[in-house]
Protein backbone atom coordinates (compact mmCIF):
# COMPACT_ATOMS: atom_id res chain seq x y z
CA UNK A 1 0.00 0.00 0.00
CA UNK A 2 1.07 3.26 -0.72
CA UNK A 3 -1.34 6.08 -1.00
CA UNK A 4 -4.98 5.69 -0.37
CA UNK A 5 -8.54 6.93 0.99
CA UNK A 6 -9.03 7.56 4.20
CA UNK A 7 -11.70 8.80 6.67
CA UNK A 8 -12.51 10.95 3.39
CA UNK A 9 -9.46 12.20 2.56
CA UNK A 10 -6.04 10.94 1.99
CA UNK A 11 -2.72 9.05 3.40
CA UNK A 12 0.08 7.66 2.74
CA UNK A 13 1.46 4.57 4.45
CA UNK A 14 4.61 2.64 3.37
CA UNK A 15 7.54 0.73 4.76
CA UNK A 16 10.68 1.34 4.36
CA UNK A 17 13.73 -0.41 6.59
CA UNK A 18 11.28 -2.47 8.60
CA UNK A 19 9.61 1.00 9.82
CA UNK A 20 6.30 1.98 9.16
CA UNK A 21 5.41 5.44 7.95
CA UNK A 22 2.59 7.07 7.48
CA UNK A 23 0.45 10.12 6.94
CA UNK A 24 -3.08 11.23 6.71
CA UNK A 25 -5.25 14.32 6.45
CA UNK A 26 -4.17 15.11 2.95
CA UNK A 27 -7.43 16.90 0.51
CA UNK A 28 -6.24 15.73 -2.38
CA UNK A 29 -4.35 12.32 -3.59
CA UNK A 30 -1.83 14.41 -5.51
CA UNK A 31 -1.31 15.83 -2.19
CA UNK A 32 -0.71 12.50 -0.24
CA UNK A 33 1.48 11.23 -3.37
CA UNK A 34 3.82 14.44 -3.27
CA UNK A 35 4.15 14.07 0.58
CA UNK A 36 5.03 10.49 0.32
CA UNK A 37 7.81 11.09 -2.61
CA UNK A 38 9.16 14.29 -0.08
CA UNK A 39 8.87 12.06 2.77
CA UNK A 40 11.22 8.96 0.80
CA UNK A 41 13.52 10.99 -0.44
CA UNK A 42 14.17 12.63 3.13
CA UNK A 43 14.90 8.78 4.37
CA UNK A 44 17.09 8.38 1.97
CA UNK A 45 19.09 11.60 3.79
CA UNK A 46 18.26 9.65 7.08
CA UNK A 47 20.79 8.65 9.88
CA UNK A 48 20.62 4.78 8.46
CA UNK A 49 22.54 3.81 12.15
CA UNK A 50 19.53 5.40 13.91
CA UNK A 51 17.36 3.38 11.80
CA UNK A 52 19.25 0.34 12.66
CA UNK A 53 19.23 1.20 16.45
CA UNK A 54 15.30 1.50 16.55
CA UNK A 55 15.06 -1.47 15.01
CA UNK A 56 16.81 -3.70 16.64
CA UNK A 57 15.47 -2.27 20.25
CA UNK A 58 11.90 -2.95 19.19
CA UNK A 59 12.61 -6.25 17.96
CA UNK A 60 13.75 -7.00 21.60
CA UNK A 61 11.28 -5.35 23.13
CA UNK A 62 8.68 -7.45 21.00
CA UNK A 63 9.43 -10.58 22.79
CA UNK A 64 10.93 -9.65 25.96
CA UNK A 65 7.93 -6.69 27.33
CA UNK A 66 4.26 -6.25 27.16
CA UNK A 67 2.56 -5.42 24.37
CA UNK A 68 1.31 -1.83 25.27
CA UNK A 69 5.27 -0.94 26.48
CA UNK A 70 5.88 -2.28 23.48
CA UNK A 71 3.62 -0.37 21.51
CA UNK A 72 4.54 3.07 23.58
CA UNK A 73 8.21 2.23 22.04
CA UNK A 74 7.04 1.66 19.22
CA UNK A 75 4.93 5.03 19.01
CA UNK A 76 7.94 7.05 20.22
CA UNK A 77 10.21 5.32 17.87
CA UNK A 78 8.03 6.61 14.80
CA UNK A 79 7.88 10.53 16.04
CA UNK A 80 12.22 10.10 16.42
CA UNK A 81 12.86 8.93 13.23
CA UNK A 82 10.72 11.74 11.72
CA UNK A 83 12.11 14.24 14.33
CA UNK A 84 15.84 13.25 13.35
CA UNK A 85 15.90 11.96 10.31
CA UNK A 86 18.50 14.49 8.70
CA UNK A 87 21.23 14.50 11.63
CA UNK A 88 23.52 12.01 10.75
CA UNK A 89 24.48 12.54 14.92
CA UNK A 90 22.01 12.51 17.48
CA UNK A 91 23.42 15.10 19.88
CA UNK A 92 22.57 16.10 24.09
CA UNK A 93 20.90 19.31 22.38
CA UNK A 94 18.57 17.34 20.24
CA UNK A 95 17.14 15.07 22.95
CA UNK A 96 16.54 18.20 25.45
CA UNK A 97 15.02 20.26 22.41
CA UNK A 98 12.65 16.77 22.11
CA UNK A 99 11.97 16.75 25.87
CA UNK A 100 11.41 20.41 26.99
CA UNK A 101 8.95 20.66 23.92
CA UNK A 102 6.75 17.79 25.54
CA UNK A 103 7.43 18.85 29.09
CA UNK A 104 5.38 22.26 28.46
CA UNK A 105 1.98 19.63 27.95
CA UNK A 106 3.57 17.61 30.87
CA UNK A 107 6.56 16.80 33.14
CA UNK A 108 5.08 12.81 33.19
CA UNK A 109 5.37 12.68 29.74
CA UNK A 110 8.94 13.72 29.55
CA UNK A 111 9.93 11.99 32.09
CA UNK A 112 8.14 8.80 30.67
CA UNK A 113 9.57 9.83 27.12
CA UNK A 114 13.34 9.95 28.24
CA UNK A 115 12.85 6.96 30.51
CA UNK A 116 12.28 4.96 27.28
CA UNK A 117 14.88 7.50 25.22
CA UNK A 118 17.76 6.35 27.93
CA UNK A 119 16.41 2.68 27.46
CA UNK A 120 17.41 2.76 23.59
CA UNK A 121 20.46 4.55 23.33
CA UNK A 122 21.83 2.19 25.89
CA UNK A 123 20.44 -0.64 23.73
CA UNK A 124 22.59 0.35 21.18
CA UNK A 125 25.68 0.90 23.66
CA UNK A 126 25.07 -2.38 24.77
CA UNK A 127 25.57 -3.53 20.60
CA UNK A 128 28.40 -1.04 19.87
CA UNK A 129 25.71 0.80 17.51
CA UNK A 130 26.33 3.87 19.52
CA UNK A 131 26.44 6.44 22.53
CA UNK A 132 24.14 7.32 25.04
CA UNK A 133 23.67 11.61 24.74
CA UNK A 134 20.47 11.06 26.43
CA UNK A 135 22.69 9.44 29.87
CA UNK A 136 23.27 12.46 31.79
CA UNK A 137 19.80 14.17 31.47
CA UNK A 138 17.70 14.82 34.80
CA UNK A 139 14.01 13.88 35.12
CA UNK A 140 11.97 16.88 34.91
CA UNK A 141 10.17 17.34 38.98
CA UNK A 142 6.57 15.93 39.10
CA UNK A 143 4.26 16.55 42.43
CA UNK A 144 2.67 13.17 43.35
CA UNK A 145 -0.59 13.50 43.55
CA UNK A 146 -2.81 11.59 46.01
CA UNK A 147 -4.10 8.00 44.13
CA UNK A 148 -7.93 8.09 44.18
CA UNK A 149 -9.28 5.62 46.65
CA UNK A 150 -12.97 4.92 46.00
CA UNK A 151 -14.79 4.53 48.98
CA UNK A 152 -16.66 1.10 50.21
CA UNK A 153 -20.11 2.58 48.58
CA UNK A 154 -19.41 3.22 45.55
CA UNK A 155 -17.38 -0.04 44.74
CA UNK A 156 -20.73 -1.97 46.20
CA UNK A 157 -22.64 0.05 43.43
CA UNK A 158 -20.55 -0.70 40.45
CA UNK A 159 -20.50 -4.12 41.76
CA UNK A 160 -24.39 -4.42 42.10
CA UNK A 161 -24.61 -3.17 38.49
CA UNK A 162 -22.25 -5.05 36.83
CA UNK A 163 -23.37 -8.69 35.52
CA UNK A 164 -22.49 -11.92 37.06
CA UNK A 165 -19.23 -12.09 34.82
CA UNK A 166 -18.29 -8.74 35.07
CA UNK A 167 -18.74 -8.78 38.94
CA UNK A 168 -16.58 -12.41 39.04
CA UNK A 169 -14.20 -10.07 36.95
CA UNK A 170 -13.63 -6.85 39.48
CA UNK A 171 -14.26 -9.34 42.93
CA UNK A 172 -10.92 -11.42 41.21
CA UNK A 173 -8.99 -7.93 41.08
CA UNK A 174 -10.00 -6.76 44.25
CA UNK A 175 -9.74 -9.68 46.38
CA UNK A 176 -6.07 -10.64 44.63
CA UNK A 177 -4.88 -7.26 44.56
CA UNK A 178 -3.80 -7.84 40.92
CA UNK A 179 -2.89 -5.63 38.10
CA UNK A 180 -5.99 -6.06 34.81
CA UNK A 181 -3.55 -7.68 32.88
CA UNK A 182 -2.19 -10.35 35.43
CA UNK A 183 -5.94 -11.55 35.61
CA UNK A 184 -6.32 -11.22 32.09
CA UNK A 185 -3.52 -13.30 31.92
CA UNK A 186 -4.40 -16.04 34.54
CA UNK A 187 -4.99 -19.39 33.08
CA UNK A 188 -6.84 -22.52 34.79
CA UNK A 189 -3.57 -23.87 35.10
CA UNK A 190 -2.10 -21.02 37.51
CA UNK A 191 -5.61 -21.82 39.58
CA UNK A 192 -4.52 -24.23 42.49
CA UNK A 193 -7.15 -25.40 45.58
CA UNK A 194 -5.31 -22.62 48.13
CA UNK A 195 -3.62 -19.75 45.99
CA UNK A 196 -3.17 -18.45 41.95
CA UNK A 197 -0.01 -17.67 40.71
CA UNK A 198 0.30 -14.34 38.92
CA UNK A 199 2.80 -13.52 36.81
CA UNK A 200 4.49 -9.98 35.13
CA UNK A 201 7.05 -7.80 33.60
CA UNK A 202 6.92 -4.98 35.66
CA UNK A 203 10.80 -6.38 37.28
CA UNK A 204 13.78 -3.56 35.61
CA UNK A 205 15.40 -6.69 33.73
CA UNK A 206 12.11 -7.43 31.74
CA UNK A 207 11.77 -11.27 33.49
CA UNK A 208 8.70 -12.81 33.75
CA UNK A 209 8.53 -12.52 37.90
CA UNK A 210 5.78 -14.97 39.40
CA UNK A 211 4.08 -14.39 42.81
CA UNK A 212 1.88 -17.27 44.96
CA UNK A 213 -1.58 -15.44 45.67
CA UNK A 214 -3.17 -17.28 48.98
CA UNK A 215 -7.31 -17.43 47.66
CA UNK A 216 -9.71 -16.18 49.90
CA UNK A 217 -13.17 -17.65 50.00
CA UNK A 218 -14.41 -14.96 47.82
CA UNK A 219 -11.63 -15.58 45.00
CA UNK A 220 -12.23 -19.24 45.55
CA UNK A 221 -16.03 -18.67 44.74
CA UNK A 222 -15.49 -16.58 41.79
CA UNK A 223 -13.66 -18.84 39.99
CA UNK A 224 -15.41 -21.76 40.82
CA UNK A 225 -18.67 -19.58 38.95
CA UNK A 226 -16.19 -19.07 35.86
CA UNK A 227 -17.40 -21.51 33.12
CA UNK A 228 -14.06 -23.28 31.41
CA UNK A 229 -14.36 -22.23 28.00
CA UNK A 230 -10.71 -22.34 27.10
CA UNK A 231 -7.16 -22.33 28.84
CA UNK A 232 -8.09 -18.49 30.11
CA UNK A 233 -10.03 -18.47 33.47
CA UNK A 234 -11.45 -14.72 32.86
CA UNK A 235 -12.31 -14.76 28.43
CA UNK A 236 -14.73 -14.06 26.31
CA UNK A 237 -17.34 -16.87 25.88
CA UNK A 238 -17.46 -16.86 21.95
CA UNK A 239 -13.83 -17.13 21.30
CA UNK A 240 -12.14 -17.81 24.56
CA UNK A 241 -9.37 -15.94 23.97
CA UNK A 242 -8.44 -13.98 27.20
CA UNK A 243 -9.58 -10.43 27.71
CA UNK A 244 -7.84 -7.27 26.85
CA UNK A 245 -7.86 -3.93 28.50
CA UNK A 246 -11.95 -3.81 28.68
CA UNK A 247 -11.74 0.34 29.34
CA UNK A 248 -15.61 1.09 28.46
CA UNK A 249 -16.54 -1.11 31.35
CA UNK A 250 -15.20 0.14 33.76
CA UNK A 251 -16.77 3.92 32.88
CA UNK A 252 -19.74 2.60 31.84
CA UNK A 253 -20.27 1.10 35.20
CA UNK A 254 -19.44 4.37 37.20
CA UNK A 255 -21.77 6.39 35.09
CA UNK A 256 -24.21 4.05 35.60
CA UNK A 257 -23.89 4.34 39.35
CA UNK A 258 -23.55 7.80 39.46
CA UNK A 259 -20.32 7.72 41.25
CA UNK A 260 -16.88 9.31 40.16
CA UNK A 261 -15.41 7.59 38.28
CA UNK A 262 -11.99 5.23 39.01
CA UNK A 263 -10.10 2.52 37.31
CA UNK A 264 -9.24 -1.45 37.77
CA UNK A 265 -6.31 -0.16 39.26
CA UNK A 266 -7.81 2.40 42.12
CA UNK A 267 -9.47 -1.54 42.24
CA UNK A 268 -6.08 -1.95 43.75
CA UNK A 269 -5.42 1.02 45.91
CA UNK A 270 -8.79 -0.04 47.34
CA UNK A 271 -7.93 -3.76 48.38
CA UNK A 272 -4.58 -2.35 49.53
CA UNK A 273 -5.59 0.22 51.83
CA UNK A 274 -8.34 -2.01 53.36
CA UNK A 275 -5.58 -4.60 54.12
CA UNK A 276 -3.86 -1.77 55.36
CA UNK A 277 -6.89 -0.90 58.30
CA UNK A 278 -6.71 -4.64 59.09
CA UNK A 279 -3.48 -4.23 60.38
CA UNK A 280 -1.59 -6.11 57.83
CA UNK A 281 2.11 -5.59 57.69
CA UNK A 282 3.35 -3.47 54.48
CA UNK A 283 5.57 -6.21 53.51
CA UNK A 284 2.82 -8.42 53.13
CA UNK A 285 0.75 -5.79 51.27
CA UNK A 286 4.27 -5.14 49.51
CA UNK A 287 4.25 -8.67 48.38
CA UNK A 288 0.65 -9.15 47.17
CA UNK A 289 0.74 -5.68 45.47
CA UNK A 290 3.94 -7.48 43.64
CA UNK A 291 6.17 -4.26 44.32
CA UNK A 292 9.83 -4.28 44.10
CA UNK A 293 10.23 -1.43 46.69
CA UNK A 294 7.81 -0.34 49.55
CA UNK A 295 7.82 3.42 48.75
CA UNK A 296 5.70 2.25 45.53
CA UNK A 297 3.44 0.79 47.91
CA UNK A 298 3.37 3.57 50.54
CA UNK A 299 1.77 5.46 47.45
CA UNK A 300 -1.21 2.83 47.71
CA UNK A 301 -1.93 2.81 50.90
CA UNK A 302 -2.15 6.98 52.21
CA UNK A 303 -2.75 5.78 55.43
CA UNK A 304 -1.96 6.97 59.13
CA UNK A 305 -0.08 4.38 61.01
CA UNK A 306 -1.72 3.60 64.95
CA UNK A 307 2.46 4.82 65.66
CA UNK A 308 2.07 7.96 64.09
CA UNK A 309 -1.48 8.52 65.89
CA UNK A 310 -0.16 7.68 69.26
CA UNK A 311 3.18 9.66 68.78
CA UNK A 312 0.61 12.87 68.22
CA UNK A 313 -0.98 12.19 70.97
CA UNK A 314 1.78 12.05 73.06
CA UNK A 315 2.02 15.94 72.25
CA UNK A 316 -0.90 16.67 74.15
CA UNK A 317 0.56 16.33 77.32
CA UNK A 318 3.62 18.82 76.23
CA UNK A 319 0.95 21.53 75.29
Amino acid sequence: MAVYRWRDKWKYDFLKNKVRHQESGFLTKQEARTAEVEARKNLKQMNSGFIDLCVSRLKDLKGRRTDQYFKENETLVKKLILRWRSKKKILREDVEEYLAELAVKSHNLANRDLRMIKALFSHGEERDICTNPAVKIKLYPVSRKKKYIPPKKDVNKVLSLATPRQRNYLLAIINSLARVNEINKLKWSDDFEDHIILRTRKSKNSDITERKIPKNETLKTVIDEMPKVGEYIFCYKATGKPYRYRSKLMNSLCVQAGVKKFTYHNLRHYGASKLAEAGVSITDIQYLLGHQRATTTDIYLQSISDSLKQAMKNLDSLT
